[in-house]
């Protein structure tokens, strides 16, 4: 009886459930700031290049508006069709500078990001900056919208009177 009781002694070992340890906790967060930061990148890609594209033709239509205010004739931006737009002096063909940044004054937009709205148009700015028309009559609030392949669309306005590009 002695054996026994020794055994049950043994065998009435204290387990303890309440938590986790440090080393488990540690390993969890080392695998969150691993996957975090890619798991993030997924859903920005398509978004970046939208944005890229847009700022790139709003500082080329901030550039044709600058042209238009250091010379008397009238500088613009026509976009040609869905993918492309180009710089414009009015009497001269073609304008005699390029595009910022560009080696032409036709610019390509990248893959996957096309012009929804305002194809076919032309954008002049005046002497003073302000958006006008072929004759010289100031144009209404006037939006472009660029579109990802995925993702939603961006639009660019140019302001009536002031041609401010936000």
């Amino acid at each position: 009886m002695s054996a026994l009781g020794t055994m049950k002694r043994t065998c009435k070992t204290k387990i303890n459930h309440r938590g986790f340890t440090m080393i488990e906790l540690v390993a969890v967060l080392i695998v969150l700031a691993i996957m975090t930061p890619v798991i993030l990148s997924r859903f920005g890609t398509s978004n970046a290049e939208l944005i890229a594209q847009v700022d790139v033709l709003k500082s080329h239509l901030r550039y044709a508006q600058l042209m238009a205010m250091n010379d008397t004739a009238s500088w613009g931006i026509t976009l040609t069709n869905s993918t492309t737009y180009t710089l414009f002096k009015t009497g001269v063909s073609p304008p005699p500078s390029n595009l910022p940044g560009d080696t032409s004054y036709t610019h390509t937009l990248i893959k996957g990001v096309t012009i929804t709205s305002g194809v076919g148009t032309s954008f002049r700015f005046n002497e003073w900056g302000n958006p006008v028309d072929g004759s010289g009559t100031p144009l209404t609030p006037v939006t472009i919208t660029l579109t990802p392949s995925q993702g939603s669309a961006s639009n660019i306005i140019i302001t009536k009177i002031t041609g401010f590009i936000p």
